[in-house]
């Protein structure tokens, strides 16, 4: 099964507005790009392997460029918001026959190869879609699916309950996946601060 991976990206000028009390534009900019980095490392380490192929779909000329340097491909993205993008990646991966999609956002800066391969082992298993939910288990971390797929994406506010409603009303089988790794999405003060304690103590530990 051809399992490709997508990770959408918003434009660095509204790059993580939540944090703008704490970091500057410039700094904002350079979380999300070192982030990015990060998650495209893992995804690509595992094409090949688990993966097929990784995709980065995003409006910014700037991480569009960045996400061919290392080695991705790219969708010009031209919907208006991130539910909107995916669906634009899922009809063209869909479109060109692969069997599989992985959503992976590009704030979850520490997901290892065993996350990819967790979710990648429950859809070749014979799930319609794998769920990966954050450390409160409200939002939507990363989202695996079969093509093609009815499934509305429904990233934002109690995501994870939405997609698990969709997904009951469409009969899809669904499997939540549990990741300390993945669990963990950059998007306020408390979880860099949390990110950055982790990135620094694997970094001492190599």
């Amino acid at each position: 099964m051809a399992i490709h991976a997508v990770v959408p990206v918003k434009s660095l000028a509204r790059a993580k507005s939540r944090l703008a009390g704490r970091l500057s534009l410039d700094e904002r900019r350079n979380l999300v790009v070192e982030m990015l980095g990060r998650v495209l490392a893992t995804l690509l380490g595992c094409r090949g392997v688990a993966l097929a192929d990784v995709w980065v779909i995003s409006a910014d000329s700037e991480v569009l460029a960045l996400a061919g340097s290392v080695g991705a491909r790219t969708i010009l993205d031209s919907a208006d918001d991130l539910n909107g993008a995916l669906e634009q990646a899922r009809v063209f991966l869909t479109t060109a026959g692969v069997a599989a999609m992985l959503v992976i956002p590009a704030d979850v800066p520490l997901i290892a190869p065993a996350d990819v391969f967790a979710l990648v082992d429950a859809l070749m298993g014979g799930g319609d879609l794998a769920l990966v939910t954050d450390r409160q288990g409200n939002g939507t971390n990363a989202l695996g699916m079969r093509l093609p797929s009815a499934l509305p994406f429904r990233f934002g506010e109690q995501s994870a309950d939405l997609h698990r409603e969709s997904a009951a009303a469409l009969g899809l089988h669904l499997q939540i996946y549990t990741s300390p790794t993945l669990s963990l999405d950059v998007d306020d003060s408390e979880s860099l601060g949390r990110y950055r304690e982790l990135a620094c103590a694997n970094r001492t530990s190599q």
